[in-house]
């Protein structure tokens, strides 16, 4: 209602109608529970770009809109993320500088022999940098099950950020679509469901969330060793509100025998990290993240898991209960070692 007011030219774009704007986490919780399916993500998305009209983006916005887009920059930056945390330099600002893993140097093609399949992986921003472990493990659980794994170079940044900030990152669909488009009837799989949530709006017919992709194909002949201990599964907003795909990390973990996999409980409330609302509103992030922080110590699992790169990182700052992605679970359970 504030923003059709704002279209309308009732209400003003004012300092109280941005700060009302910012507080949003755009979980699309609202979004789901309405019985009219009015479209809240993007009213919000219109409501935004009406924002930065008014009020551009600050230099530090910018940088980082630009550092995203380009691949050479993020690994340099990954590299560099890397060497804080060989050389533990991160032990000075561990909010500041998360753990970083060891940086790949993708090839376009990572073909198995009577493959049974072909799929494109999405290596997206943030996750080619702090969880390019994940995107590893993941190449190596598609060869296992016989697809051949493409990752084209000329990919970029999904928008994801651009869009947080009132940007439609027109020059970034483009180029991602142009990357995807040399077989245009392949799969597009992506391990970040915040990635995800962009890449249905830009590829609705090709994209797929990773979890539910692997839950869809022949495990006949794959073999998973047991792991007994305890997983709970942090439910993404974007895999639940947007992707509808929630069930898709439990089932898949599901393979692991003797592993007990239980929902995280509180679910239905984000976190906090909502793509860049944990640098924008930290203190409401925190406060979301406390309520998911008690309830991980009240449970005591020995992992969470979770299919979101923003939820991960958000996480991992409030817990020493070790964060991870579902397919890294299953890689480790199938022998993959890094």
């Amino acid at each position: 209602m504030l923003t059709q007011g704002v279209v309308q030219g009732v209400l003003p774009i004012n300092e109280k109608y941005m700060a009302h704007m910012d507080l949003c986490l755009t979980c699309r919780s609202c979004e789901r529970a309405c019985p009219n399916h009015v479209q809240y993500g993007v009213i919000a998305d219109a409501a935004r770009r009406l924002i930065r009209q008014q009020r551009p983006a600050s230099w530090p916005q910018r940088a980082a809109e630009y550092l995203v887009a380009s691949q050479k920059l993020l690994k340099l930056a990954g590299l560099v993320l890397r060497l804080t945390t060989l050389l533990r330099l991160n032990v000075l600002m561990p909010s500041v500088l998360p753990k970083t893993p060891r940086q790949h140097n993708w090839q376009t093609r990572y073909p198995v022999q009577n493959a049974r399949g072909a799929v494109y992986l999405f290596l997206g921003c943030a996750s080619s940098i702090f969880e390019s472990d994940v995107l590893a493990a993941s190449v190596f659980v598609l060869n296992q099950l016989r697809y051949t794994v493409h990752i084209p170079n000329s990919q970029t940044c999904c928008g994801g950020l651009h869009q947080q900030a009132g940007d439609s990152a027109a020059d970034l669909n483009r180029r991602n679509l142009d990357a995807f488009a040399e077989f245009a009837d392949l799969p597009v799989l992506c391990i970040a469901s915040g990635c995800g949530a962009r890449l249905l709006d830009l590829m609705p017919e090709r994209f797929l969330d990773i979890n539910a992709f692997l839950n869809g194909v022949d495990w006949q002949g794959i073999s998973l060793h047991s792991l007994p201990a305890k997983v709970a599964v942090q439910d993404a907003c974007s895999l639940r509100n947007i992707l509808r795909v929630e069930s898709a990390p439990y089932q898949l973990l599901k393979r692991i025998p003797q592993l007990e996999v239980i929902p995280l409980p509180g679910n239905s409330q984000c976190c906090g990290g909502a793509g860049s609302y944990m640098l924008t509103q930290p203190e409401m992030a925190s406060q979301l993240r406390d309520d998911k922080v008690t309830a991980i110590e009240n449970m005591q699992p020995d992992y969470v898991a979770t299919a979101n790169i923003g939820c991960a990182l958000h996480l991992a700052k409030g817990t020493r209960t070790r964060i991870v992605h579902p397919v890294t679970l299953i890689a480790k359970q199938m022998g993959y070692r890094e």
